[in-house]
């Protein structure tokens, strides 16, 4: 699941994929959302001792990994999963290219849910071709 939060911790976007080539069900779609907004804590903690964007990995439960990365403008992506850092880092990397071309449109909001479809579309194929999802 890949989750994006605004700065006032506001999901903006939310893509679920299956995990390990399972398909997600009602059960497995509350856990990891639970995971992910279990381990914002965590996040908070790394983002205030790290320079860096990309914040690596910031907690695991079970057999998953949680990532996640911070923008400049304190707009948050973290990303349950099993891959590998090398492939997640390029993924969220090419996902904030994306984002920043949503925040550039005049017509879109800071802060509200993004409806497009092209950047849905887009971050399907960055998660078949960088995280093989």
């Amino acid at each position: 699941m890949f989750l994006i939060l605004s700065q006032e911790d506001h999901p903006i976007y939310e893509k679920r994929f299956p995990l390990k080539k399972t398909t997600l069900g009602n059960q497995q779609v509350l856990n990891a959302q639970f995971i992910l907004h279990a381990s914002l804590d965590v996040f908070d903690e790394k983002y205030k001792s790290s320079k860096e964007l990309f914040l690596k990995e910031i907690d695991q439960k079970q057999d998953y990994r949680v990532f996640g990365y911070v923008t400049p403008s304190n707009i948050r992506f973290l990303l349950l999963t099993d891959q590998d850092e090398e492939r997640v880092k390029t993924f969220f990397q090419l996902a904030h290219e994306q984002l920043i071309k949503i925040l550039m449109n005049p017509l879109y909001q800071l802060g509200t849910l993004i409806a497009s479809p092209y950047f849905d579309s887009v971050v399907q194929q960055l998660l078949q071709n960088r995280l093989n999802q």
